[in-house]
């Protein structure tokens, strides 16, 4: 060895030093000199280059093969000059140029996660650099699998979304105009109509009116999937809103004689938001609770929470409850989950449609729930 390079004691020892450190973390530890003369190569380095430390120490670091590129050699020269330096995988792949690891072979090369630093002795002058190779090729592998299954999930429900549109768009048409017929028949237009053709033709208007709140859903939770949904911001009476979807649904409420509870105070609560889709998130939670409460009571709460910087309303009901087991699923769109053994009458969308405007008003949706004992429905919403 050239003494002027390697026959210092502390030279060797902090090579040596570094080496262990590389078998202990698993990591590649590349040392040079002040003058980019490489004296260090651990079994890291030599297991993934091909290249055995006798090869490469005393060697500048310009002429080591495979070579390095131009940014590489500009990070290790900076570092020698007392700079730390790190090259993440995502702008500069490699430090050193090597084959992937097995099993990645698809890859052009091993990509790296590397630290670069100086190295210093008691004076102020660098006596090297030490650069720390770490092998993230599995994680960038993964990661660029993940990028791609969120590319194709993403794709899929902007189709879903198109094709709901489109469907739901068709049948306007149709159900709109069976609909009209169903009027213009009752009113008598074509001819006279008996008490035995005028219960049918309602029950042709209650159908298609159905039909026509099941489209109108499913168009809105596509503009809502596809954030095409525009939300229009006003000051608006937190309690007020509460009042009036009550008023909406109570007639519903009183045909199965349940009920109608509130807890909220008289005096006005003041919330800046989308009252539109307020009122409809809570007729949906309102709604819903009616639908499947048999007897006893649903109520509706206001209050503030966090500090007082959220409205929360509160719909709770004493219905069936929903199992354990279902409760991550009742917000999935088109999900039906069945209440002791009855299967659930609705499209599956209300819940669906009503979480998405929260989350778009900036708040979200939760649901507790136990089986026999009722289920409470909290939207939370920023003030």
């Amino acid at each position: 060895m050239n003494d002027r390079r390697y026959g210092v004691a502390d030279d060797m020892l902090r090579s040596a030093a570094m080496s262990d450190l590389g078998a202990l973390l698993d990591v590649g530890v590349l040392t040079v000199d002040a003058d980019m003369v490489v004296t260090g190569w651990n079994d890291w380095l030599e297991r993934a280059s091909g290249r055995s430390r006798r090869e490469v120490v005393g060697r500048s670091i310009r002429d080591v093969h495979p070579p390095l590129r131009h940014a590489a050699i500009a990070a290790i020269e900076r570092a020698v000059g007392g700079s730390v330096v790190v090259m993440s995988q995502a702008f500069h792949e490699c430090l050193i140029e090597v084959r992937p690891p097995a099993g990645y072979e698809h890859m052009a090369r091993m990509q790296q996660s590397v630290r670069i630093l100086p190295l210093t002795g008691e004076g102020t002058k660098p006596l090297g650099a030490v650069a720390f190779i770490q092998d993230v090729t599995e994680r960038v592998s993964r990661e660029a699998e993940l990028k791609a299954a969120v590319e194709a999930a993403e794709a899929a429900n902007a189709a879903k979304s198109s094709f709901f549109t489109a469907m739901s768009h068709e049948l306007r048409t149709p159900i709109g105009a069976v609909a009209g017929y169903a009027d213009l028949l009752a009113t008598g237009v074509f001819g006279p109509i008996g008490e035995q053709q005028l219960d049918p033709l309602l029950r042709i208007k209650s159908v298609t009116s159905h039909l026509q709140s099941i489209v109108n859903e499913i168009l809105a939770l596509a503009r809502v999937s596809a954030h095409r949904e525009e939300v229009e911001l006003c000051e608006v009476d937190a309690v007020a809103l509460a009042e009036e979807a009550l008023v909406a649904v109570e007639p519903l409420a009183a045909q199965k004689g349940l009920e109608v509870r509130r807890r909220f105070s008289s005096t006005p609560l003041r919330l800046h938001t989308d009252n539109v889709k307020v009122r409809q998130i809570l007729i949906n939670l309102l709604g819903n609770a009616i639908k499947f409460t048999e007897r006893g009571s649903i109520e509706l709460e206001v209050a503030l929470t966090n500090e007082g910087r959220h409205v929360a309303y509160v719909v709770s009901d004493t219905g069936p409850g929903i199992a354990r087991n279902d409760l991550s699923r009742i917000f999935e769109p088109f999900t039906r989950v069945t209440s002791r053994g009855s299967p659930n009458p609705g499209s599956g969308i209300g819940l669906a449609l009503s979480r998405e405007l929260a989350r778009l008003l900036g708040g979200d949706i939760t649901v507790t729930s136990d089986v026999g004992q009722g289920s409470r429905f909290t939207a939370v919403l920023p003030r």
